[in-house]
């Protein structure tokens, strides 16, 4: 009779071991075995939500080409409220000035007075200024350099060494070269990095304002939700066989580098939970972190179930079977991703009967081995 109630005991408790169904045996189900509701999108809602992030950085970079084409230190800078401009006239030490660009976008120069500048690069700015100055002096010999920079400036948050905001010190400063002035990532950032556009110039439209042509700014943004536009690091410095990102900067833009985030493992693996995501964390490197699949795993159907926005989420199917023997595709994680490995219904039936029968062997006791 002992050894009977340890069989039924030993029964009753594998029989609570959990089988974790996939997401099409659940069908129509309101809830999975943790709770979590089941409206999960499927492929093609995954692989768009990808290859709109993909779209949103090409469009980004096509918007912003002409930012390439000026050279020079102080080049393509156009000058705003609150620039400081060093103004001297060779021969002429009385007319050297410091002065600030104000709101109208003027500055005001010994004898010459107001000069329209906002907007402006600074050769322009230069070129507008030595003809004001040639009203009073035959060829005159003017020079404008900048001193501080205060409208063409971005910011820089998150996990870097130095955050804070940094001049754009000519046209087509590259997001890589802040990242670098920014003293670069911090041992707990992550491999991606978002950029928050600001407004960016999109035409110079001359306006006649008290007889001088000035320049009106409109603006467009290139994401069209405002919740930013994700950069792979990868693709940012290149691979041997792909060429780096060339994207740059507007004034005004926020670049933010999250932490590295982190992801979810449940299922039929040894050790379930949350991980830190690390470098290329792909569905392979998740199974591993989670020290491998268990006896009854379906590893033909390994889950991953991402958040696409909106409230939803999509799930792609995996076949690690594929990709661990044949070298198939596998997919690199994001923060917040779910693996979920199902249960495997035969293997899981006999793993029940198997540790049913070890059981009570245990029950019944086992003999040391003499040797």
């Amino acid at each position: 009779m002992r050894y009977i109630i340890i069989t039924a005991v030993i029964i009753i408790c594998t029989g609570c071991l959990r089988y974790t169904p996939s997401h099409r045996e659940l069908g129509s189900t309101e809830n999975d075995p943790k709770g979590t509701p089941n409206l999960v999108d499927g492929i093609d809602a995954f692989n768009g939500y990808e290859a709109n992030l993909s779209q949103r950085v090409s469009t980004l970079i096509d918007e912003r080409k002409n930012l390439l084409a000026s050279t020079g230190t102080q080049g393509g800078y156009p000058l705003g409220t609150g620039d400081v401009l060093d103004v001297s006239v060779f021969g002429f030490n009385n007319l050297t000035a410091n002065t600030a660009v104000a709101s109208d976008g003027a500055v005001i120069l010994p004898l010459v007075g107001r000069v329209d500048v906002g907007g402006l690069p600074l050769e322009d700015a230069q070129t507008a200024i030595s003809k004001r100055y040639s009203r009073f002096i035959r060829s005159p010999q003017v020079l404008v350099s900048l001193k501080t920079f205060s409208t063409s400036r971005v910011s820089v948050i998150g996990e870097v060494n130095k955050p804070g905001t940094y001049p754009l010190t000519r046209r087509g400063v590259l997001l890589t070269e802040v990242l670098s002035e920014a003293g670069g990532r911090s041992p707990a950032a992550g491999t991606r990095i978002i950029l928050l556009p600001a407004p960016r110039i999109k035409e110079a439209i001359p306006v006649k304002n008290s007889g001088t042509p000035t320049l009106s700014l409109v603006s467009s943004r290139s994401d069209d939700n405002g919740s930013g536009i994700e950069i792979d690091l990868e693709d940012l410095i290149g691979t041997i066989d792909k060429r780096p990102l060339m994207i740059p900067l507007a004034p005004g833009d926020t670049i933010i580098v999250p932490e590295a985030g982190t992801y979810e493992v449940d299922g039929e693996v040894t050790t379930p939970g949350s991980f830190k995501l690390t470098g290329r964390t792909s569905v392979i490197g998740a199974i591993a972190a989670a020290k491998g699949f268990t006896y009854s795993a379906d590893v033909n159907n390994v889950e991953v179930i991402r958040d696409v926005g909106a409230g939803r989420k999509a799930l792609i199917a995996l076949d690690l079977e594929e990709v661990g023997l044949r070298g198939g595709p596998d997919i690199r994680l994001r923060n917040g991703d779910l693996v979920r490995v199902p249960s495997h219904s035969g293997r899981f039936f006999k793993r029940q009967i198997v540790e049913t029968i070890n059981g009570i062997f245990n029950g019944f006791g086992v003999n040391k081995r003499v040797n």
